[in-house]
């Protein structure tokens, strides 16, 4: 399961531009009310529940670790350790290190933050280096010992969607492979380009064709194929812990963020629609099966949301809100 915002964001930019025409299959008229999330209008909830990151602190539950670093971002959990990656506040000089609770630290490996990822087994990291050409190198590592364990190199533009015991999952900009580092053997598990995927749920979200020239979403098992939804608007930002929810953005979003997240079954059911009224959502996650974390940056203040269904509540302390700085 991979949440983050910015691999569906570089996947766009691999696939090109042009422009977009088509509609939704589902009814728009079946969707929820937006409701838009503003700290005055938000009760209380309890604090996130799951591991996750304050600033540069990471906080799960009584534990919290600050990291020196401008930028931190949690990879999860490895046994009782955390995976965590730092990089400068320009998102280079990245590393991966395993940090105990104690706060304890180990470098793994040297990587980009935004495309390295943690097995769903919390065994291995999977980290991509890109070049200046389509070709990137992907690089399993152990992820207690840093220790390297298999390394390829795959044209199109290649990422990491996801990962677990031996195998990697990975999206290009015309297919999606399944890499089994055990034997380094490669296969084609859809012929359409992924961009969000789970190995334990069986569920990828793969584009048509090049969104930006109405190319569409497309829901379907790893194994077998079987069609689960289809969109012409919203892609798939994070599968539930076993795959029975999404959350979607618009298929076009770009930039730092979305400005309107939905809450859908994995079957496009719809079940909430989120707005932030200036700025844009960070990350978009799942605490649980039904729970749904937002990283809201509005206009003044930032905070995390938790909403299930229509129901939605504050699960943070307010802090100042991120703004973009001019070039």
């Amino acid at each position: 399961m991979r949440p983050l915002f910015r691999p569906f964001v570089g996947t766009l930019a691999a696939l090109g531009a042009a422009a977009l025409t088509t509609t939704l299959l589902a009814s728009p008229a079946t969707a929820k009310p937006a409701i838009t999330l503003t700290p005055g209008d938000l009760p209380r909830g309890a604090d996130v529940a799951v591991p996750h990151v304050e600033g540069t602190t990471v906080v799960d539950g009584a534990v919290r670790v600050t990291i020196s670093a401008p930028v931190v971002r949690l990879l999860g959990k490895s046994g009782s350790a955390y995976v965590v990656a730092t990089a400068n506040k320009q998102g280079g000089h990245g590393r991966i290190f395993r940090v105990t609770a104690q706060g304890d630290r180990t470098l793994l490996t040297k990587a980009n933050v935004y495309q390295t990822i943690l097995s769903g087994d919390g065994a291995r990291i999977v980290a991509t280096k890109n070049t200046r050409t389509s070709k990137s190198t992907i690089t399993a590592y152990d992820a207690t010992t840093g220790a390297q364990l298999a390394s390829r190199s795959f044209k199109g533009y290649p990422s990491a969607l996801d990962a677990e015991t031996d195998r990697v999952l990975i999206g290009t900009v015309d297919k999606t492979l399944l890499w089994t580092t055990t034997g380094d053997s490669v296969g084609v598990v859809n012929a359409k380009p992924g961009y969000v995927g789970d190995l334990s749920s069986d569920v990828l979200a793969t584009f048509t064709k090049d969104p930006y020239d109405g190319g569409c979403t497309l829901v379907t098992r790893i194994t077998t194929g079987a069609k689960l939804w289809r969109s012409c608007t919203e892609a798939v930002a994070a599968f539930n812990p076993d795959a029975t929810r999404i959350a979607t953005v618009g298929i076009l979003s770009d930039g730092p963020g979305p400005g309107r997240v939905d809450a859908r079954t994995i079957d496009g059911k719809h079940l909430g629609r989120y707005q932030v009224r200036a700025n844009w959502f960070g990350e978009i996650t799942w605490e649980s099966q039904t729970a749904l974390l937002l990283e809201v940056n509005g206009a003044r203040k930032a905070f995390t949301a938790r909403c299930t269904g229509t129901d939605c509540e504050r699960a943070s302390k307010l802090r100042p809100a991120e703004t973009l700085r001019a070039a």
